[in-house]
């Protein structure tokens, strides 16, 4: 891993802010927003300030026949950006607590609402949620921050829609307050601002793992995505303690069949990465009919209580199918239980990257060069 930061990359402003787009609302009829402060209201499409005030605004926002309305109407517009005047003002939407601006698009009569707020930002909010109850050490703390902003970094330069770059829903974003927050991530994120991973000189998607079971996989052999990114790498730590870490699921054949909507289930086949043999679908079959599951999708339905890692076997043994796995997590990425055994061996964060993340580079990016976004059809 190389620790300099290559000329693309450099950035005479240090206090760059990386906007991210976070869809906080989606088709949704109306929605109360409650700005404390001076604001501006502006045409997205054509930049023009359309209303400004220096005073709060409580009201409902809603679409019109042909256009959108927050007490004052905006005819023939249907896609405006409100932003607080003051860059520390905060507001809220049906009672939820953001920062930056809002984005609000009518479509079809509906709204999208979407929050364009400083990456670190969403950072702390989404680690601090994740990781509410965890200790990891501060090393760890700080490959974590950096591992999540290289994967927003990658939503971010590739354009799969032109409104926002990630959905909220789909990190558990519910604003900056968090109910318990991580004073140790917080730090870590502040101490690693800016810091990514890039792969080909590129951002890259990635993740991380609770216990990786001792191997991990890329993330495009899991999640089944068109992306370039580092392969997986067999994990000391997580190999040694892997039978410690053992699980096992058995379910009556009759409920699980139940849950998936089909009749007694006769065979099960696994979907694996070839190298890591980690499970990225399941394939299903009564008597008669057939259903496919991505790991993601099994999970969400039957508990990730229960199912704890996409390592593992699966038997049916005579009214029960058993499932009999390793570890916790998808596979993918940062293995936080080795990288923290790393850490308490004296490893630093870049020693911990540099083991999970091979060929790649640490840069500091404050900025997003035009060169590096690309756009792509949704599902590629």
């Amino acid at each position: 891993m190389a620790t300099h930061s290559p000329s693309q990359y450099e950035s005479t402003d240090t206090d760059g802010k990386v906007e991210l787009k976070v869809l906080v609302g989606e088709n949704v009829e109306g929605a109360l927003l409650d700005l404390k402060g001076g604001y501006k209201i502006s045409n997205i499409d054509t930049k023009q300030v359309l209303s400004s005030s220096f005073f709060s605004k409580r009201n409902y926002l809603q679409t019109l026949p042909s256009g959108l309305k927050w007490g004052e109407g905006f005819p023939n517009i249907n896609k405006i950006k409100i932003t607080p005047k003051n860059t520390e003002t905060t507001f809220l939407v049906n009672g939820i607590q953001y920062s930056g601006s809002l984005s609000v698009y009518n479509v079809n009569g509906k709204l999208q609402l979407v929050n364009e707020l400083d990456v670190e930002d969403f950072l702390s909010s989404y680690l601090c949620s994740e990781f509410s109850s965890k200790n990891y050490s501060k090393p760890t703390y700080d490959a974590l921050a950096i591992v999540a902003r290289t994967d927003l970094y990658a939503n971010i330069t590739e354009k799969i829609n032109s409104f926002w770059d990630i959905k909220g829903s789909e990190y558990h974003y519910e604003g900056l307050i968090s109910l318990h927050p991580n004073s140790s991530i917080q730090k870590s994120i502040k101490a690693t601002k800016g810091l990514i991973l890039t792969y080909e000189d590129t951002p890259f998607h990635t993740a991380w793992t609770e216990n990786s079971g001792g191997k991990t996989a890329s993330y495009s052999s899991i999640f089944r995505k068109r992306c370039k990114g580092p392969d997986g790498v067999t994990v000391a730590y997580a190999q040694k303690e892997r039978e410690g870490n053992r699980w096992k699921c058995n379910m009556v054949n009759q409920d699980l069949s139940a849950l998936l909507d089909l009749k007694k289930i006769r065979s099960i086949d696994l979907y694996q990465d070839p190298q890591s043999k980690k499970v990225y679908g399941i394939r299903f079959a009564d008597e008669k009919n057939i259903l496919e599951l991505s790991f993601k999708k099994f999970q969400e339905l039957v508990g990730k209580n229960r199912i704890l890692s996409n390592d593992f076997s699966v038997h049916i043994i005579r009214d029960y199918i058993v499932f009999d796995g390793h570890g916790t997590g998808f596979g993918v990425g940062l293995c936080l239980f080795s990288a923290d055994q790393m850490a308490k061996c004296g490893d630093t964060s870049l020693q911990i990257l540099s083991n999970f993340f091979p060929n790649t580079s640490l840069v500091k990016l404050s900025q997003i060069p035009e060169n590096l976004i690309t756009y792509k059809e949704e599902g590629e």
